[in-house]
């Protein structure tokens, strides 16, 4: 047992999900709107190996490619606004070629939504016609259960899944619940 799994909260992580899935690293380029979920896979560079690239169309391509080449999800994340608009050459080539993969995409805080925050913007219609799903964590108790959901509908649909994640959300403590999931 790890040191952080003793403890009666943990950071608010889809990390423990990944794991469960068999998810080895991810590819991505970091960016302020998506410093809370760094932070979080930080605590699990043991089991998730981090593959930073230098912009996020490569590390959208890069999981594109891992996805096609091993047949698993495969994983790659970006910031919001720029970031997120980055991602979408190499979703589309997972999409076109039935590869599964999960895209995390950073949001601003979520009481900062709405008020026309640096680089925010609405991205779930930008997603809407390259993703099988897409959603915006809405609280990070949810946050487990919607990244699962994710992996589950890139696998079912033989594609691209999109879990848009507000910064604030992965600082957030939430209950000690041991995560556990089947693979398709």
């Amino acid at each position: 047992m790890r040191d952080h799994d003793k403890h009666s909260s943990r950071k608010c992580c889809n990390a423990e999900v990944l794991e469960a899935w068999g998810v080895k690293h991810i590819y991505g380029y970091p960016g302020g709107s998506f410093n809370s979920t760094m932070s979080a896979l930080e605590q699990e560079k043991a089991t998730i190996k981090y593959i930073q690239v230098r912009h996020e169309q490569v590390g959208a391509l890069a999981a594109s490619a891992d996805a096609k080449l091993t047949g698993k999800v495969a994983v790659t994340f970006g910031s919001a606004g720029p970031g997120a608009t980055n991602l979408l050459t190499g979703l589309y080539d997972a999409r076109e070629d039935h590869a599964p993969v999960l895209a995390l995409v950073g949001q601003v805080p979520h009481d900062k939504m709405n008020y026309n925050f640096f680089q925010e913007f609405d991205e779930g219609p930008m997603f809407a016609d390259v993703a099988a799903y897409c959603r915006t964590v809405m609280t990070p108790e949810s946050l487990p259960y919607v990244v699962d959901k994710a992996i589950r509908e890139a696998y079912k649909n033989r594609g691209v899944a999109v879990v848009i994640i507000p910064n604030d959300f992965g600082y957030a403590q939430i209950p000690d619940v041991p995560y556990k999931s089947t693979s398709v």
